[in-house]
């Protein structure tokens, strides 16, 4: 959990609160907003990305930086690398676009859309969530939270219970309702979170999205006593990396003053699908 590349720090609410956490002391390797899996494997060869264990992601180059009317655009070109070789085993781009805040003071909202591509460059590749536990084999795209977060909550929509692990889940509303939501699914992070110059902090809310267009979506859900939550693809499944073919993995975040009703969750996944 030392040095590492491959996260988003701060995620800022909106009065210049972070409301997420880097190096925390209980869980080092935990980088506020990251992509990461547990298993990296080469054939039978295994390294772990979100504990930073025998390899690595390392930064190649900024690819585009841009900053419009509507939104910031971000990408940056990494490979990964085994500490024990020196050829990469694969590329990943990723693309952060940030949209500009809208909405009225109490009700404001921005998107953060984090896209990331993956390409194998040797053969027997694979990504997977860590086999050896019992809880949805956790990796993807993870939050980990401020740790002053006060009254915390969590909403999580899904279609498949069974898909669900997590610690502390009486802060947990679980909603299950296929007839109504399709195979909508997100979760709705809330919490208060302290800022300079406010002295009683509103809630904030954090929505969590993936596309549909995700292999196995929708995938597993998983959540943290220590406020890291994931959005935890593929799970246990253990997902090829082919030369040639990359693998395209696409989620959004919805920054959200105040608490969102299941009205204004579910209008921005459908937003999202478009």
């Amino acid at each position: 959990g030392g040095e590492r590349s491959d996260y988003i720090y701060p995620l800022y609410g909106f009065h210049g609160e972070p409301l997420t956490a880097d190096y925390p002391k209980d869980h080092l390797h935990h980088r506020s907003l990251w992509w990461s899996w547990c298993e990296v494997r080469r054939n039978d060869k295994i390294g772990d990305l979100w504990a930073v264990c025998k390899i690595r992601a390392y930064p190649v180059k900024i690819t585009k930086m841009e900053a419009g009317n509507e939104e910031a655009v971000l990408q940056a070109l990494n490979v990964w690398r085994y500490d024990d070789e020196t050829d990469p085993v694969v590329n990943e781009t990723v693309t952060i676009r940030a949209s500009k805040t809208t909405g009225t003071q109490g009700a404001r909202s921005r998107t953060v859309d984090v896209d990331v591509r993956v390409e194998a460059l040797a053969d027997g590749m694979a990504i997977t969530g860590r086999q050896k536990v019992d809880y949805g084999g956790y990796g993807g795209m993870t939050v980990r939270l401020n740790p002053q977060v006060k009254e915390f909550s969590i909403r999580a929509v899904h279609p498949n219970p069974d898909k669900w692990r997590g610690d502390d889940l009486a802060i947990v509303q679980r909603v299950v309702d296929p007839a109504q939501l399709g195979d909508a699914a997100w979760m709705a992070l809330c919490g208060k979170y302290p800022a300079a110059g406010v002295e009683s902090p509103g809630f904030t809310t954090v929505m969590m999205l993936e596309s549909k267009a995700t292999p196995l979506y929708p995938n597993n859900f998983r959540y943290y006593g220590s406020t890291c939550i994931s959005l935890a693809f593929p799970g246990k499944t253990i997902l090829p990396l082919a030369k040639g073919k990359p693998l395209d993995y696409k989620t959004r975040f919805v920054i959200r003053e105040g608490k969102t009703t299941l009205d204004q969750e579910k209008a921005a996944w459908e937003a999202y699908q478009r």
